[in-house]
C-alpha cells in the first residue's frame, strides 16, 4: 500500500494497482480559490462590472510573504477602464444611500403625529 501525502486532504492510502479517478488530481486550496472567485465574479455582475482577465494564480512562496496557496488575481485595467467600473458601482451605491434614506424616512413617525401620542406600531 502507497500513501499520499496531501497537505489539507490528509493521507489518501491506494492499494498498489487501484485505479484512480480524475478526483485524485483534485486540488482543494484550488477549488475554494475557484468558488471564491465565481462569487465575487457573481456579486460584480449584478453591478454590470466584469474583469475579462480574472483568474485564479497560484502563490510562490519563495517570492512572496503570502501564506495562502493560491490567489484570486482580477487581471490587468487600462485607467478608463477602472473609472467606468467605479462610475458603475458608484451608481448604484447612490441609488442603495438614496433607498436607505427614503425607508428611514417612512419608518420615523411625522413630528404632528409623535407630539400628539399617536404613533403607530
Amino acid at each position: 500500500m502507497t500513501e499520499n501525502h496531501c497537505k489539507k486532504r490528509g493521507r489518501i492510502s491506494l492499494n498498489v494497482g487501484d485505479d484512480v479517478g480524475p478526483e485524485y488530481f483534485d486540488d482543494a486550496d484550488r477549488i475554494e480559490a475557484v468558488s471564491a472567485g465565481v462569487q465575487l465574479v457573481n456579486a460584480l455582475r449584478r453591478f454590470d462590472v466584469d474583469f475579462d482577465d480574472i483568474g485564479v494564480s497560484r502563490v510562490c512562496h519563495t517570492c512572496t510573504v503570502i501564506e495562502d496557496p493560491y490567489l484570486v488575481v482580477l487581471g490587468n485595467l487600462r485607467p478608463a477602464e477602472a473609472v467606468k467600473m467605479a462610475m458603475k458601482i458608484d451608481e448604484y451605491a447612490v441609488e442603495f444611500q438614496r433607498m436607505s434614506e427614503e425607508i428611514k424616512s417612512l419608518s420615523q413617525p411625522k413630528p404632528k403625529e409623535a407630539s400628539m401620542g399617536r404613533l403607530e406600531r
